[in-house]
């Protein structure tokens, strides 16, 4: 169990090494992933609306083509059409020319009716075509016009289109600078904590190496140190524990134990590094309370303990931490067990 420490009981002095660091960086890493987050909804939406803008631009070429073919089957029958009264003209010039030398004889031998329907024929079939040119003609220019606004709304859907894509360009560059900028805060977070750790190996090894120069009698306020355990309870049964791969401090030496402390052990637990008192208040072999664990821990050096239950730590953090407690406080903490008569 690895806690960072932001704050302890005895006060800056005692902060683990580097752990001004390992916060800033935390909080560093905390606020860029919160903004990564963000600018990937970013991203997102960037990206829906650049494909909506595509999309339309689309539509709008599907809809030009569609146009396009209509006119040019408008301007093909207009030009059928147009043949067709060329041809009608040319037959009645033709027509008229042929007939005008016998105008007479055909209005005193009864051809008059059949001159006239014809020449009605003609005017009738002229005037009906020119009216389907004139239909075809109207239909032209409104799909012309139709072409036209269907094309300058194209060229504005493409404008949007860039648009949206130099949008999606730049949150996208920024997300990436982002997710760059967390890369590098995880390494030097992994870094920082590292440090720590190697920190605070070194300063309980300093602990458990002055430990045996310090006088016993010294004499420590109770705001310095809190009061710890009470009268000893029943040992109950054990909490097993062991290092894990996960333990900072899995190569932690295991000090010696002065005679003090040695018959601390023995009657506080008899021995046993993971039992825990039956109103859970004292944890451990030394029978710690949560409170006094945390500073002692810290004046320890083992900052990564501040927080965990004793009885869960391994035997040579607790013989460490306990060790450190008694070059500070000597037989204080343990006050009225049969150890310091």
């Amino acid at each position: 169990m690895l806690v960072l420490i932001t704050a302890l009981p005895f006060g800056a002095a005692l902060r683990p090494a580097g752990a001004d660091t390992v916060t800033d960086l935390q909080s560093q890493a905390a606020a860029v992933s919160q903004r990564l987050v963000l600018e990937q909804l970013e991203v997102d939406a960037a990206r829906q609306q650049t494909s909506v803008a595509s999309a339309q631009v689309a539509a709008d070429g599907q809809a030009i083509a569609q146009i396009t073919q209509e006119l040019a089957a408008d301007q093909q029958a207009i030009a059928q059409h147009l043949r067709i009264v060329q041809n009608q003209a040319v037959l009645s010039y033709i027509d008229s020319g042929a007939n005008s030398s016998s105008t007479d004889t055909a209005l005193f031998s009864g051809g008059t009716a059949s001159a006239q329907a014809a020449s009605e024929y003609a005017g009738l079939a002229v005037a009906g075509i020119t009216a389907e040119m004139d239909r075809l003609h109207t239909a032209q220019h409104a799909l012309q016009t139709q072409q036209a606004a269907l094309q300058a709304r194209q060229s504005q859907d493409r404008a949007d289109q860039a648009r949206q894509a130099a949008d999606l360009g730049q949150v996208a560059s920024a997300a990436a600078a982002l997710q760059a900028q967390q890369t590098q805060l995880t390494g030097q977070l992994a870094s920082a904590v590292a440090a720590q750790q190697t920190a605070q190996a070194r300063a309980a090894a300093a602990a458990v190496a002055r430990a045996p120069k310090v006088s016993t009698t010294r004499t420590v306020t109770p705001a310095t140190i809190p009061a710890t355990s009470g009268p000893t309870a029943a040992p109950p049964t054990a909490v097993p524990v062991g290092p894990t791969n996960a333990n900072p401090y899995a190569n932690l030496p295991d000090p010696a134990l002065n005679p003090f402390l040695a018959c601390v052990v023995q009657a506080e637990s008899g021995g046993n590094y993971g039992i825990v008192s039956p109103n859970g208040l004292y944890m451990g072999a030394f029978q710690f309370s949560q409170s006094t664990w945390n500073s002692a821990a810290a004046a320890a050096g083992l900052g990564l303990l501040v927080g965990v239950h004793p009885n869960q730590a391994t035997k040579p953090e607790q013989d460490t931490v306990a060790v450190a407690l008694f070059a500070l406080d000597g037989q204080q903490p343990w006050l009225g067990d049969r150890c310091s008569k």
